[in-house]
């Protein structure tokens, strides 16, 4: 047993200190995005939002961009079909004749996936710098000016904030406390220049950049074009920003239905066999060897009464490293109200993990009607 109890404080102590580091490279990260803002018309701009099936989403999202405090002629919208079966591109067609922006939509022919829309997007774009974006995001008024001032000072990829719309719930909860873990990393590491994580709901980069490093990867994977990109972007020493600033917050929709938000974390896993950073492979590994052997502190907790101590103090030595995190991150999305769910999330978060890395392995899934 104390051997067991040994490997458990060492991998707690050192998901600790990662976790701390993270929370440091936040707060940087913060601290520079709360700088004056200033907007800036000039930079021409092409936005690429793929779609399948999005008739639910898209009209809402293309409002947004109408909305937008910025030069209309100085950014078009791209809008790639990825052989959509329901009215997505009739609405699309309907919203180009009414509005004053330049919106084109094409169609996908012999090819699938949200990669091959972004990239025939890209083939297509008229400007250097490619913004892209869901089709079910809302995005903020001066969206497009943060973008415009941030390529100002050379940057060749410009990672941006996303969070879940309000909803009640708590799997709503339980999906805006791990996206507030998953931002909170991916802005931590990049507080130190180191970025891991990136979200094609809010991501930018230049085109000449883009064919620099010679375009997507070529797995077959659903999802992965924003983080196998980076990835590239990395190797090839491009320069890669972020912004943590409110009004660059792009907001996207929580899944409803519990079979629904199983199959998108599937999908999301489906790719982290082909990570290539290291830093990346670290925090993936420890995250989840943590939280399985946070099941073991469980039982010990329940199953052995000589080391109770010792794990209660490991429990919540996980605990307060998670909860100031999440605390920090929460506080700068304005979803403080999600912590009140951090103690059930934190007791079945271990499961839930245990349960996706298994089936990710396992199982096939299915997205907008594909199974892979």
């Amino acid at each position: 047993m104390i051997y067991f109890i040994t490997i458990l404080t060492v991998v707690s102590i050192t998901y600790f200190f990662s976790i701390g580091w993270i929370i440091i490279g936040f707060n940087k990260l913060k601290r520079r995005g709360e700088t004056k803002f200033q907007r800036n018309q000039n930079s021409k701009i092409s936005i690429i939002i793929p779609v399948r099936n999005e008739e639910k989403n898209i009209l809402a999202c293309l409002q947004s961009l109408q909305n937008q405090n910025y030069d209309n002629g100085n950014f078009e919208v791209i809008v790639v079909n990825d052989h959509s079966t329901d009215i997505t591109e009739q609405l699309v067609n309907s919203f180009i004749e009414e509005s004053n922006l330049t919106i084109r939509i094409v169609s996908l022919t012999d090819r699938t996936s949200k990669k091959e829309a972004l990239k025939l997007g890209i083939e297509m774009a008229q400007f250097n710098i490619i913004a892209t974006t869901d089709a079910d995001c809302i995005l903020p008024k001066d969206w497009l000016n943060n973008i415009s001032s941030q390529f100002k000072s050379d940057a060749d990829m410009l990672l941006g904030p996303v969070m879940f719309k309000r909803r009640k719930g708590f799997l709503s909860a339980f999906q805006t406390l791990d996206m507030l873990a998953i931002q909170g990393m991916e802005f931590g590491a990049l507080g130190f220049k180191q970025p891991i994580l990136n979200n094609a709901a809010n991501l930018s980069y230049s085109k000449k950049a883009y064919n620099k490093v010679k375009g997507f990867d070529s797995f077959n994977t659903p999802s992965g074009d924003d983080i196998f990109l980076l990835e590239r972007f990395k190797s090839n020493h491009q320069k890669i920003k972020g912004l943590l600033s409110h009004n660059f917050v792009v907001e996207t929709e929580p899944e409803t239905k519990l079979s629904d938000f199983l199959n998108q974390r599937l999908r999301w896993s489906s790719k982290s066999k082909y990570y290539s950073d290291k830093l990346l492979l670290f925090f993936s590994g420890l995250v989840l060897i943590q939280n399985i052997l946070l099941l073991f502190i469980y039982l010990g907790i329940l199953l052995v009464e000589k080391e109770t101590l010792s794990f209660v103090i490991l429990l919540f030595t996980k605990w307060l490293i998670d909860f100031i995190l999440l605390f920090l991150v929460a506080s700068f999305f304005k979803r403080r109200n999600a912590m009140f769910y951090f103690i059930p999330v934190q007791l079945v978060y271990p499961i839930y993990i245990l349960i996706v890395w298994i089936a990710s392995i396992t199982m096939k899934f299915e997205w907008k009607g594909r199974k892979y």
